[in-house]
């Protein structure tokens, strides 16, 4: 029984993600400012609140709160005339929330997915701890070095219809599938269209 117990201890440790707090911090910054970035955000909130659904499995539920935590103290008094609104949700109850930003900590594809077609449902962003999520079809990450810059998955940002304003494009980096940038003459063409897109 010891046995088991110890190996059940060891596979939960190599399948686990060590979370950064500072990271976290910058996390709890940027999101409701990103949400900001939408044209049609206005149109999409309720009672005048953004409202973040930070999604999270049980075994990262005080990183969750964690979070919930820093965006609470970071925007007590809201974002220019906006309130913001975290909210823990287990991925078990996913069908339930509903949000403006889908924030997902580490998970298996099978959730991710879920909390994206949930996203969908309620013309949400998604924003992911790992960059390696981008490739599932999360919206959104972080890079962070020397620099803090979004990372933009241009292709999920477009099947989902969203329309950002073209200084977030600017400022961040485009992911593909193929390569980790795309260079500036795209950028420049991905700002036009979102510009017609919302005229």
């Amino acid at each position: 029984m010891k046995i088991l117990l110890i190996l059940l201890i060891i596979v939960g440790h190599l399948f686990s993600t060590t979370i950064n707090e500072s990271l976290l911090k910058v996390h709890a910054t940027l999101i409701p400012k990103i949400s900001l970035m939408d044209y049609k955000f206005q149109e999409k909130i309720q009672n005048n609140t953004i409202v973040i659904a930070i999604m999270y499995k049980d075994s990262e539920y005080k990183n969750a709160k964690s979070l919930k935590n820093k965006i609470d103290s970071r925007y007590k008094d809201g974002i220019k005339s906006y309130k913001i609104e975290a909210n823990l949700v287990s991925y078990r109850d996913v069908k339930k929330a509903t949000a403006n930003i889908y924030y997902i900590f580490p998970t298996q594809e099978s959730d991710i997915k879920k909390t994206i077609d949930q996203a969908n449902i309620n013309g949400a962003l998604t924003f992911s701890y790992l960059k390696d999520d981008l490739k599932h079809g999360v919206m959104i990450s972080l890079n962070v070095s020397k620099k803090i810059k979004p990372i933009l998955n241009l292709d999920a940002i477009k099947i989902h219809k969203i329309a950002f304003r073209p200084v977030l494009i600017d400022i961040s980096t485009i992911y593909n599938n193929h390569s980790s940038a795309l260079d500036s003459s795209l950028i420049k063409s991905f700002n036009k269209l979102q510009f017609l897109y919302v005229v």
